[in-house]
């Protein structure tokens, strides 16, 4: 009696592997755009969280050394793509709270034109949206 060698086949013939293959390289490259979109979004957030770490520190400062501290734009290092768009001259008093005039809010953008604000209220909070 004679087996049947083509009923246990394994294995896929080349061009199964070359449909497979243009259907991943195909989704691959129509997520690209999403990727790079998500990736700048990633940045600019991870930015206004370097926003946020450094006035935050500026008003610690200002406690522990009894006198008021201001924000140097020059001290924030940020990512290549994200820019300062507006900004307020922040101020922080030995209280740790903003003296009149030195609470307000910082805009950031990336390339995109997708922003955060950076708010400091007049009680000190700061906080991003």
């Amino acid at each position: 009696m004679k087996k049947n060698i083509s009923a246990g086949r394994q294995g896929f013939t080349l061009i199964e592997l070359l449909i497979v293959i243009s259907i991943v390289g195909i989704t691959l490259f129509a997520s690209f755009p999403g990727i790079n979109r998500f990736s700048k979004q990633l940045s600019l957030s991870g930015a206004a969280k370097a926003v946020v770490s450094e006035i935050r520190s500026i008003q610690k400062n200002a406690l522990l050394r009894h006198e008021t501290l201001s924000l140097n734009f020059n001290k924030i290092s940020l990512p290549p793509g994200i820019n300062i768009i507006k900004s307020s001259n922040i101020k922080f008093a030995s209280s740790g709270y903003p003296p009149p005039g030195g609470s307000g809010s910082i805009i950031l953008q990336n390339q995109n034109g997708q922003t955060k604000k950076v708010i400091i209220s007049s009680s000190g909070r700061v906080r991003v949206e």
